[in-house]
Order: C-alpha cells, then sequence, then structure tokens
C-alpha cells in the first residue's frame, strides 16, 4: 500500500463489535459480543482503529504493522488518551524467537526541568508541564526491529481520518467538554478542540488538519523530521515563546530504550510484564502473595477473597511508593520484590481478618534473591505474534497545551512526578517519572495464550492481578474475567476501597465489617487476546466500557 489514501480492505472475513459508551461510565448490564477468529485479532478503545490494524494484518503485516497502525489512529480519534507524543510501554512477542522484548516509551522530563521552576499545577497543565514526545519515536522504532511494513503504510488511516475527518464519538465529545475550560485558556488547543468556538457534537466530522500535516511529513521523510529537523526546531520555539522548559536539544537527544521484561510465575502461568520504573513489580508480588491461598474454594468476590486481595494490593502499593521510580537514577530491588521468599514475608503482615492501618513498606533484599489518562490495545497475527501495548497522555488531553501547529498535546508525566526532594520518584532532569501502565502476556509450557493490558492510572496492576485470578483461579472466559465487578484500592496505609457499583451486597456487608470503608467507583477498560496453543483460535475479551472494539479474520 504506497498511497496513503488507499484504504480499501481486501476482507474475505472481518469480525468487528464495538460499544458506544458514556466517556468513564461504564454500561450497567449487556455484555460485550465475544469476537472469535484464526488469522489475527485487534482489540482497541476504538472501532477505527481497531478496523486500521486489522486492515494491516489483511494485507499481510505483521502484530507490530497492525499495532502502529492502531495506535496511530488512536492518537487521531481518541486524543483525550493517546497522542504521537505520549508516552507509554509495548511488548512485543516474536514467534520466531520466542523472546519477549519490552519497548519504553515512558517519557522523560526536559533537561531545564528543576523542582524550583513547578507548582503542583503547573507540573501537570500548561505550558510548564509535558515529557518530551516519546511514541511517534517508539512506533518507528518498533517497525524497523520487529515489523514489515514502512511507516507510510501503517500510518495512512490515521492520516486518512485526521485529514478527511470522522464522525466525532459521544465519549471523544463529553472528554472535551469536561476540559473545555483548560482547552480554551489555550490558544492552539482552542484552534483544535473546539472549533468556531463551541464543543463538537457527536456525529459531526472532526477534522485535523494540522495533525495530518505532521503524519504525512513523517510518512514521507521519518521520524527524524519530527524529533531533529524542522518540526522539532518548531516545536521548541513555541515552547520557548510562552515560558515552557523544551529546547531543541530535548528532542533530538531523545532516544527509545529496549528492556528486559520481568517474568514471574503463579500456579505454574508465567506471567511477563514491564520492569524499571512501571509497575510489573506490584503485580508479580500480589500474585505471589495469594499464590499460597485457595483462592478458588474461597469464592469468587466473596467477602473473603477480596479482603484477602485488598489488603495484599495495599502493601503492594506501598512499596511501589518507596521502591519505585526511573531506575536511571535509583536501584530498584526487583528481583527481592518479586521473589517468593518475599512473598512470604508479605504474607505475615496480613490481617485476614480486619482492614489495616499504618501499615510500611517491606524491606526486599535485592541480592539474596538475585538467583531466582490511558489507553490499550493488543494485537496477534497469524504466525502467532503479538504485541501489547498501553500509551497515555497522563491527564485528559495531556498538558492541555497542542502544541503549535502539530495539533497534538504532550504527555503531562511531569505531574506524575513528586516536587519533594527526598522522594524516590522526585522531579528531576532528564527523569522518566514511575509509571502504572502493566502490559502483559501470560504462558502455559512455553505457549503464549494471553494478551492484556488496561488503562487506569494507578490501579493498573490491582486491575490486571484481579483479572490473572479471575482467569487462572476461577477459570474463567476472558470477557466473563473482565466484566465481572472489580475493587480499586484508595488508601494504601489506610482503610479507603471503592466497587464497581455491580458488586454483590453481601460482599460489600462483608467487607464493611472487616472495617473496609467503601464508596462505589470504576476505573480500568481491560482489553484482551486469547490463544488457544492447540488450534491457533484467538478470542477477545472487551470490557464493556469506552467505545471498545474488536477486529479479527
Amino acid at each position: 500500500m504506497k498511497n496513503h489514501r488507499n484504504l480499501n480492505l481486501i476482507l474475505a472475513v472481518v469480525a468487528i463489535t464495538g460499544v458506544m459508551a458514556l466517556c468513564g461510565a461504564p454500561k450497567a448490564a449487556a455484555s460485550q459480543p465475544v469476537v472469535s477468529a484464526r488469522n489475527g485479532m485487534v482489540v482497541a478503545a476504538n472501532p477505527l482503529a481497531s478496523q486500521a490494524g486489522l486492515q494491516m494484518l489483511v494485507q499481510g503485516g505483521n502484530a507490530v504493522d497492525a499495532a502502529i497502525a492502531t495506535a496511530a489512529v488512536m492518537a487521531v480519534v481518541e486524543p483525550q488518551y493517546s497522542s504521537l507524543a505520549a508516552g507509554g510501554m509495548m511488548l512485543i512477542y516474536d514467534a520466531s524467537s520466542g523472546n519477549v522484548v519490552g519497548l519504553n516509551a515512558n517519557a522523560p522530563s526536559p533537561a531545564a526541568a528543576t523542582i524550583d521552576k513547578f507548582t503542583s499545577e503547573t507540573a501537570r497543565r500548561g505550558y510548564l508541564a509535558g515529557n518530551v514526545p516519546a511514541a511517534l519515536k517508539a512506533w518507528d522504532e518498533a517497525l524497523k526491529n520487529y515489523g514489515t511494513m514502512t511507516l507510510d503504510q501503517v500510518l495512512a488511516p490515521a492520516i486518512h481520518y485526521a485529514e478527511k475527518g470522522f464522525p466525532m464519538t459521544e465519549s471523544l465529545s463529553n472528554a472535551i467538554r469536561s476540559s473545555e475550560a483548560l482547552l480554551s485558556a489555550i490558544p492552539t488547543s482552542a484552534k483544535v478542540f473546539l472549533p468556531g468556538g463551541r464543543v463538537p457534537e457527536p456525529g459531526e466530522i472532526f477534522v485535523q488538519e494540522d495533525m495530518a500535516n505532521v503524519m504525512k511529513r513523517v510518512a514521507a521523510e521519518g521520524t527524524d523530521v519530527f524529533y531533529k529537523g524542522d518540526i522539532a526546531r518548531e516545536m521548541a520555539q513555541f515552547y520557548q515563546e510562552n515560558g515552557g522548559l523544551f529546547t531543541y536539544e530535548d528532542f533530538a537527544n531523545f532516544e527509545i530504550e529496549w528492556t528486559v521484561p520481568l517474568k514471574g510465575n503463579y500456579r505454574g502461568y508465567d506471567i511477563y510484564a514491564p520492569g524499571g520504573e512501571f509497575c510489573a513489580a506490584m503485580l508479580l508480588q500480589q500474585l505471589n502473595v495469594v499464590e499460597s491461598f485457595d483462592i478458588a474454594s474461597m469464592g469468587h468476590n466473596t467477602p473473603e477473597t477480596l479482603h484477602l486481595m485488598i489488603e495484599t494490593t495495599k502493601l503492594a502499593g506501598l512499596d511501589r511508593d518507596k521502591y519505585v521510580a526511573d531506575p536511571r537514577f535509583v536501584d530498584i530491588p526487583e528481583q527481592g520484590l518479586i521473589s517468593k521468599e518475599y512473598a512470604k514475608a508479605l504474607r505475615a503482615k496480613l490481617n485476614l481478618e480486619h482492614a489495616a492501618t499504618g501499615l510500611t513498606a517491606g524491606d526486599p533484599d535485592p541480592w539474596e534473591y538475585e538467583e531466582s489518562h490511558t489507553t490499550h490495545l493488543g494485537t496477534v497475527d497469524r504466525w502467532g505474534n503479538m504485541v501489547s501495548y498501553t500509551t497515555s497522555t497522563g491527564s485528559s488531553f495531556g498538558t492541555s497545551v497542542v502544541v503549535g501547529n502539530t495539533g497534538t498535546t504532550f504527555n503531562n508525566g511531569m505531574g506524575w512526578m513528586e516536587l519533594d526532594p527526598d522522594h524516590i520518584n522526585c522531579l528531576a532532569p532528564n527523569k522518566r517519572p514511575m509509571n502504572n501502565i502493566c502490559p502483559v502476556f501470560i504462558f502455559k509450557d512455553g505457549e503464549p495464550i494471553i494478551n492484556a493490558g488496561t488503562p487506569g492510572g494507578n490501579y493498573i496492576w490491582g486491575t490486571m492481578f484481579q483479572f490473572i485470578v479471575n482467569m487462572i483461579d476461577f477459570g474463567m472466559t476472558p470477557q466473563r474475567a473482565v466484566e465481572v465487578p472489580r475493587y480499586l484500592v484508595r488508601q494504601f496505609d489506610g482503610t479507603r476501597i471503592s466497587l464497581f457499583e455491580a458488586m454483590p451486597e453481601e460482599t460489600r456487608k462483608g467487607l464493611a465489617d472487616r472495617g473496609h470503608s467503601i464508596s462505589t467507583s470504576w476505573s480500568g477498560t481491560i482489553e484482551v487476546i486469547m490463544r488457544n496453543p492447540e488450534t491457533g483460535v484467538l478470542t477477545s475479551g472487551l470490557d464493556p466500557t469506552r467505545d471498545s472494539s474488536a477486529a479479527a479474520w
């Protein structure tokens, strides 16, 4: 596909399902239909994006080609959660070698960023907020190392939707309305998201010409035009003229980091997830702690089971806040945190009768155990390659600043670092923030069977913990595992939690009797592809929220 306007889908069999939900609100009752296929599958939070990925698969591309095409369309149709400049983390399974690799697209702070220049407000929104744009370079690196298509090919659907427009979704319209005050205060942002001085209504054709122009130049000239060419110079000039910190060198010197994911084992299943400043250690730690309990016999979402899991999540959260930050700045005792031995020490801290208060982080020995506002998408191709990619602008629309004529906003990860110089995750020049993102692969007997991930900020690794328990301990289908009600831990050293509205009343009462302070809330949109290693059949699991969609053939 050399012509980026050629969008014809040569489809013999296509299975697509999507649900249109109000932004931030779960559907009350209906389950998502399950999609099954053999040749390939894409799951994403928007049907236009999943179809773009499917287009690459049908045209002979692999899972990486499909993932980048999907991600690029997400930047156009879901700009409140993703962008060309977003942060994120990508896991890639290369079926030919059997290797799982990670691509760290967590964006660092500008070189001039120091604590004294920020308040908590300016770190999150406005011209001082924002990290170096990472997503576009990550897409390019993934394609060069594991893809089969060109940047021009995979960006074609996104260019089409940016240049020609797409029908405004209810979720995006609601998101713009919710952020209208922020967006209207920035002239460049108002130009893009408030055309004619108003919030676009659902169904109106929404065009983003500036983003289309940037994508077309990148497709034709490569990503250097964005990071080292005149687009980089224009972005630096824009920030300098508006009191920001970015310089040309911040963009030109940025490099993507390839990583080795952490690997844990839960009841005979191998779990791969990203380490470093990401929070896979917290996920694996939780699984290690509950592995010694017969959770299946305790019952699904019973007060006994959820109390155990909630208290385990609290301990993991305390360890996150003590140990996890950019590993280029601190030493993270990862092997200690994810060791089975450390899990024994954590189990000794559990109060199985009452919600604990005043908990503190543990003290893992990293040497003793040495042996041993976000969106997600997943892809699997006919050869068995997989991508699990979670990407984020941080808060809705990131910094809220559309950067000059790029049509895109930067990730506001500056606001996810601490302004306390003694905190492990303190703000510093060229530092990446602690990041809760936790895409996952699950293997059994050396074969990949689950490709999953979720947005949800502080609740991501707790959500993935519950999903894995649902799948492995309770034998649920992917669809059932993602749609059953969940808990959120809101206070790691206290008792505040939230439960999804559909949580059984007897469970609520049982947790309240154990001292938990309960509110009702919702967070996270899990997206799953399950692969049957014997037949190769792929099966979707989609949280019935956002505009979730699976496309397959």
